[in-house]
């Protein structure tokens, strides 16, 4: 049973997810399965079909999303800001989403989602 709602401290990775290949999120980590902290109540039932799951705990739950065919649309079910200081994929994300924000290319519009 996969532990989606971790006690103290956050910083711990319990459990494992795995990362479909070609898309932001395998670039970024170069790797097909991390170790990630967890805690939420919540998680996606119905994906919209605007978005692409990219990585899911060993349950099948959703654990990222992108939005395909934009520079920077990545969303993680887990917390890289509890375990950044001891993670090093938590660091990448973050380093990713920085670089990111930085470049001309990022340019991504609310409509985009919500259209």
């Amino acid at each position: 049973m996969v532990n989606h709602k971790q006690s103290p401290p956050y910083t711990n990775l319990v459990h494992d997810v795995h990362i479909e290949e070609n898309n932001i999120l395998y670039d970024i980590l170069q790797t097909d399965t991390i170790k990630v902290n967890s805690y939420h109540h919540q998680g996606i039932k119905m994906l919209s079909d605007k978005l692409k799951a990219v990585a899911v705990a060993e349950d099948g739950l959703v654990e990222s999303v992108v939005l395909p065919n934009r520079s920077f649309v990545l969303a993680v079910q887990w917390h890289p800001e509890y375990s950044y200081k001891v993670d090093d994929c938590s660091q990448k994300l973050f380093a990713a989403f920085v670089n990111a924000a930085k470049s001309p290319r990022y340019s991504t519009h609310i409509d985009d989602i919500t259209a």
